[in-house]
């Protein structure tokens, strides 16, 4: 989160200096992404397979089920 003073520094900066801001932001995010190991398809797809059975997987769920999600 940015605090208030950081925030009021910003709106009172130039256009040229939060685009500044913002592209160096961009550049650090392009490096971490860069920098993250990235996950190789076997490891994408590590619930292949593991479903053992369906209990009647066309069955409507019950309203009450739906709380589980949320």
């Amino acid at each position: 989160m940015i605090d208030s003073e950081t925030l009021e520094k910003l709106q009172k900066s130039s256009v040229q200096d939060r685009i500044a801001i913002i592209e160096m932001i961009l550049h650090s995010l392009k490096q971490d992404i860069q920098s993250s190991p990235k996950q190789n398809a076997s490891e994408q797809k590590s619930l292949r397979g593991k479903v053992l059975r369906y209990d009647d997987p066309y069955e409507p769920v019950a309203s009450d089920d739906w709380e589980a999600t949320s």
